[in-house]
């Protein structure tokens, strides 16, 4: 093993046989820089056709100003097409309906997120592998060490160590 390794600090840490560097894998919290996401060293995501914005492309609801955080561990792989859904995305369930009326007029905007507020930081632990197209929605809580499975929809807890099936 050469001393070079691992280095957290390369946005772009796997290259090819040929030395080429591979652009659709990248180290997350080198090329995401968000008030409300927080990424440990040497977790990963990949994907067939990288993004010009890989924060918009995992966790396309979260804004600056949302009312929880999205919290990754160390050592997690996160596979293409994996969809983080954070609070904002939800829907005011308490009025006559589900309409999001209040996103389309920016004085009310924070009469919303007052509505849609509730649910706690979403927190993936560490050495998590999430498979492709799997869906993470608000308020989850993975455990350090779980495996999710492709196009698995994942909310609530999931203990350390455990599997995810679709």
């Amino acid at each position: 093993m050469t001393a070079d390794f691992l280095e957290a600090a390369l946005p772009h840490p796997m290259r090819f046989p040929d030395g080429s560097v591979n652009r659709g894998l990248v180290y997350l919290n080198q090329v995401i820089d968000h008030p409300n996401i927080e990424i440990g060293d040497f977790t990963y995501a990949s994907s067939f056709e990288p993004p010009d914005d890989w924060a918009v492309r995992l966790a396309p609801y979260t804004c600056a100003g949302a009312p929880e955080r999205l919290v990754i561990g160390r050592f997690c792989q996160i596979a293409d097409r994996v969809r983080i859904i954070t609070v904002p995305a939800n829907h005011p369930m308490a009025g006559v309906s589900t309409y999001p009326f209040a996103i389309f007029d920016h004085a009310r905007v924070g009469d919303y997120i007052d509505q849609i507020s509730g649910l706690p930081d979403t927190v993936i632990g560490h050495d998590v592998w999430i498979g492709d197209g799997a869906t993470i929605l608000p308020g989850a809580r993975i455990g350090s060490g779980v495996i999710i499975g492709a196009d698995c929809a994942c909310h609530r807890r999931i203990g350390a160590g455990r599997c995810r099936g679709a």
